[in-house]
């Protein structure tokens, strides 16, 4: 009976096979028809991970031809679709015409990356932030290779995550890169490894160190989604657009790589300096072709962008001020980010270079703001000209854009007799207030603007004020942050950066103190404690008053 029972079963299945198609065969190849790039990297992260190819539209005007260049052989297709933002319309029936079986996934973007990952079947993940799209690429061969699935967390889906994960029975999780605090606390039951080295090519070159030997690797600035970077068969080594950090051309000197995969035209450039500075043989890939279509023709790569914040600084203005002997450049920071920025100034008099000043490390310039730095050099020709070359980027060691400016210098003669002092650091736990504390310990008028930098679950955070504060002479000021620090934070900063610029005038604060004072902690005091319980217990009795009526109104 149990044999007949178990041939029946497989006779049914045999039977389905043939009259649905797809609806039992394996899924042989991805395609993705969406313009969220959350989509397109989950589809082709998905297929890497189940060893099958990916394709996906770039433009809706490629959608026809796409199709031309699918493998006729895998007829099973798992197509990955937006629902509200697709390239295509009807996209599953053009595929279907072609006498393809479709299996289509339609979701929010946040969905269908969880979706694909409840298909692979692995109990190993990697989460990060969605908002740092370039740690998907930094992560994906490595992910790719070691059979991890790559979750995007933001403020929408934490709850999702983690129930997912508590689901699942994980094996293995990765944290990388900076994520939210909350998400952070939650999976800490899974005991994660956490990567997060302080700036994007650092946490990138600990996954090309994880990723094992590899002689050859891909360059990319981590701002595409394109097939190779996701075959998972090579690394991804980041350099910027412009300049290629320090630690990125040391790694490349100190390991056996003999060659390096450039993808885009927009790198060629910084290939050209590892190539000064490496001797690695490097290979441009800037076009593909499609033998089955029948035609020669080289065609642009399908690189997918994926968002990024940029940085935009510029400089406001330079003088030489005779009276205090030193150079003012001002700069200012266009972005929605803030940016790290190392300048060296060249100075020229009739042709002549006279003196060359500039940034030992790096100064941050907080978004949509300026900053004025101040540098000594005793100079007395009047006629002067500056070449200025700036490196900058999100953080002090990933400096990989570079901006060139050449502009005349301007002649000003003003005193500067600020004088300031910063009188402590204080976190207040009930109002969730970092204090610092400032004086004008000068005798005139004078503008501070405060900048303070601490740790937060091992990751450095830094907060400035948006404006700079007046105080007259012998007056005191307080410069506020709101920010919340748990107990494991508190331990984390016995003390804290301070970094303060000043000055008479609150367009050129130039003057600089650094000091790092240690952190008192302020709880609540016993009468605001009691003020707080009486406040509970009142709002108890007017519950249970009202209680009370509402239970005699119905009795």
């Amino acid at each position: 009976m149990l044999m007949m029972t178990l041939k029946r079963g497989l006779l049914v299945l045999f039977l389905l096979y043939f009259i649905t198609g797809n609806a039992i065969a394996a899924t042989d190849q991805v395609i993705v028809n969406s313009a969220d790039w959350q989509d397109v990297y989950s589809g082709a992260l998905y297929a890497g991970l189940e060893g099958i190819p990916a394709k996906f539209l770039v433009t809706s005007d490629q959608a026809p031809f796409l199709i031309t260049t699918l493998e006729r052989s895998r007829r099973n297709i798992l197509l990955v679709e937006s629902s509200a933002n697709p390239f295509a319309f009807g996209y599953k029936s053009s595929l279907e015409a072609a006498r393809f079986n479709v299996e289509e996934i339609k979701d929010t973007g946040n969905s269908r990356n969880i979706d694909l990952a409840k298909r692979t079947q692995t109990k190993k993940f990697i989460v990060l932030d969605d908002a740092y799209g370039y740690n998907a690429i930094s992560v994906a061969p490595y992910a790719i290779k070691n059979n991890y699935f790559v979750l995007l967390a933001n403020n929408l889906n934490t709850d999702e995550i983690y129930s997912f994960l508590r689901s699942n029975q994980v094996a293995e999780l990765i944290i990388y890169g900076n994520l939210d605090n909350a998400l952070k606390q939650k999976l800490t039951e899974f005991n994660p490894d956490v990567i997060n080295k302080g700036n994007r090519f650092d946490n990138n070159l600990e996954m090309v160190k994880r990723f094992g030997p590899a002689q050859q690797i891909i360059f990319t600035n981590g701002e595409f989604i394109e097939s190779e970077i996701m075959s998972g068969k090579e690394p991804v080594i980041f350099v910027g657009k412009e300049n290629v950090p320090d630690q990125v051309i040391e790694y490349i000197k100190t390991n056996d790589i003999k060659t390096g995969v450039v993808i885009g035209n927009d790198l060629v450039g910084s290939s050209h300096l590892i190539k000064e500075a490496t001797n690695v043989t490097i290979f441009l890939k800037f076009g593909q072709g499609f033998a089955n279509t029948g035609s020669s023709e080289v065609k642009a790569l399908d690189m997918f962008p994926i968002p990024v914040y940029e940085t935009n600084v510029n400089v406001k203005s330079i003088q030489y001020n005779r009276e205090t002997r030193s150079l003012e450049v001002t700069y200012e920071n266009n972005g929605k980010i803030g940016t790290y920025l190392r300048s060296s100034i060249e100075l020229f008099s009739a042709g002549t270079r006279i003196a060359t000043v500039g940034d030992i490390d790096p100064v941050l310039v907080n978004r949509e703001n300026s900053l004025t730095i101040s540098y000594n050099k005793d100079i007395n020709e009047q006629d002067l000209i500056s070449k200025i070359t700036i490196v900058f980027g999100e953080f002090p060691r990933s400096l990989d854009r570079v901006f060139h400016i050449e502009m005349p210098v301007g002649q000003i003669s003003i005193k500067d007799n600020s004088d300031f002092s910063i009188s402590g650091a204080t976190y207040e736990v009930d109002p969730h207030k970092l204090k610092i504390g400032l004086k004008n310990t000068g005798e005139v008028p004078a503008y501070g603007k405060t900048q303070v930098t601490f740790i937060v679950y091992g990751e450095e955070k830094i907060l400035t004020q948006d404006k700079a504060m007046h105080l007259d002479p012998g007056a005191s000021g307080v410069a506020e942050f709101i920010t919340t620090l748990s107990e494991t934070n508190i331990e984390e900063n016995p003390r804290v950066k301070i970094h303060l610029n000043y000055g008479e005038r609150e367009s050129t604060l130039s003057k600089v103190i650094e000091e790092n004072p240690e952190l008192k902690i302020k709880y609540a005091s016993y009468n605001t404690l009691i003020l707080i319980l009486f406040i509970l217990i009142v709002i108890g009795a007017v519950y249970y008053t009202r209680k009370n009526k509402n239970k005699n109104k119905g009795n």
